[in-house]
């Protein structure tokens, strides 16, 4: 019975790595990986420099896409005003997501989806 349990056991925990080894984890690293929280705080206190920070991230983010997914999404710059659009509806109606999330869903509408 013992060395059942251990066989079961042993196969579960093989499974959960090979599951976890399946999955590919993607690190976002600058302003797009902060909180909405802190995008919307960080709007509300108007600083211009995270404004023209997180535009530039933004438009870095849609480049990498479009770089990786051999397509132009959008065809041309979307103005800093869209962007800072987009992304405070985004974040006031997913305040606990990540910024990323919110670029993600713009390329995705703009339909840039792999």
């Amino acid at each position: 019975m013992r060395s059942f349990v251990l066989v079961i056991l042993t196969a579960c925990a093989t499974s959960s790595v090979a599951v976890a080894a399946q999955e590919e984890l993607i690190y976002h690293h600058g302003l797009g990986a902060e909180g909405c929280g802190k995008h919307i705080a960080w709007r509300r206190e108007g600083l211009a420099a995270y404004d023209r920070g997180i535009v530039q991230w933004t438009w870095g983010y849609i480049s990498a896409f479009n770089n990786a997914a051999k397509k132009q999404t959008p065809n041309k710059t979307l103005a800093p005003t869209t962007v800072l659009a987009y992304l405070d509806k985004y974040c006031r109606d997913h305040p606990l997501e990540l910024v990323t999330s919110g670029v993600q869903e713009l390329i995705d509408d703009l339909g840039g989806r792999l």
